[in-house]
């Protein structure tokens, strides 16, 4: 029986998902390890009792290289291991690994959000702002493999003295970090907290501007808003559409933005998507 395995590796948990030609199963969810060594070991238990993969995806919430991580400032006990090979020889299995970002988008195009649309954009907003880029239906992964890395995008950072070399400027300004008692806010402002609702305008005005700034640069088909904040769009969509009108060129304007689709399950189902296709 033929099995593929995805992996989605976060900076706090991780997923594992396997599929059969009987179907997939649920996602597997465990606390992310604390180190290299004890990680290859979760990764290796979480997989035990399955058939031996025929490939494996990995989505990690950084940029790699060939054989392994470069820049993951979430879990940087990954920098520079050489996590393709040991998890292959843990596995018995090919492993391909790939930015979250791009595999929630991949997937998104695959089975959710934007599916049967030729362009899109995502930009991923929890703790920090990541994302991805699609042109003519394939991810554009970028030369580094970092495309849609918005959180770098210019902003006015709540202190511009301080430089900080692993989270840009539109991240510290607009990621869900910056939004105080995130999920209390938007509980209140669904209950009709008026005050609540003006800070998520007070907020949605600052994610607007990256989210203008890409619509109008970019001019995608739908701009899709994934992440922790995505179950938050029946509350924050209607302001940051309107203020992406404000910012944004006349054909910004015109772009949708929309919550992703598939939620937290959109990373994992993007690895297994990369660990049963030749390219993507």
């Amino acid at each position: 029986m033929t099995t593929f395995v995805g992996i989605d590796v976060g900076g706090t948990s991780v997923r594992v998902l396997a599929e059969t030609p009987d179907g997939r199963g649920e996602p597997v969810t465990a606390p992310v390890a604390g180190s290299y060594d004890a990680f290859l070991t979760q990764v290796t238990g979480l997989c035990a009792g399955m058939a031996r993969p025929a490939g494996v995806g990995v989505g990690l919430p950084g940029t790699s290289g060939e054989s392994g991580p470069l820049f993951v400032p979430a879990l940087p006990w990954l920098e520079g291991r050489p996590l393709r090979e040991d998890l292959e020889a843990r596995l018995d299995a090919p492993v391909r690994l790939g930015l979250d970002g791009h595999l929630t988008l991949l997937a998104e195009a695959a089975e959710g959000a934007a599916k049967g649309v030729g362009s899109a954009v995502l930009l991923a907003v929890g703790t920090g702002i990541g994302g991805a880029l699609l042109i003519d239906g394939r991810i554009w992964r970028g030369v580094h493999g970092s495309a849609g890395s918005w959180g770098w995008l210019p902003a006015d950072a709540p202190d511009d003295s301080v430089h900080d070399s692993a989270h840009g400027p539109f991240e510290q300004a607009a990621s869900g970090s910056s939004l105080r008692d995130g999920p209390a806010l938007v509980a209140a402002a669904r209950a009709g907290d008026e005050r609540a609702r003006a800070a998520l305008d007070a907020y949605a005005a600052r994610l607007a501007r990256g989210v203008a700034a890409v619509a109008s640069t970019i001019d995608p088909e739908i701009i899709l808003i994934g992440g922790g904040l995505a179950d938050a769009m029946d509350v924050l969509g209607p302001p940051l559409q309107r203020h992406v009108a404000r910012f944004a060129s006349p054909d910004g304007r015109r772009v949708p933005v929309r919550p992703a689709a598939l939620g937290s399950r959109a990373g994992v189902v993007g690895a297994l998507l990369i660990a049963r296709t030749e390219e993507w």
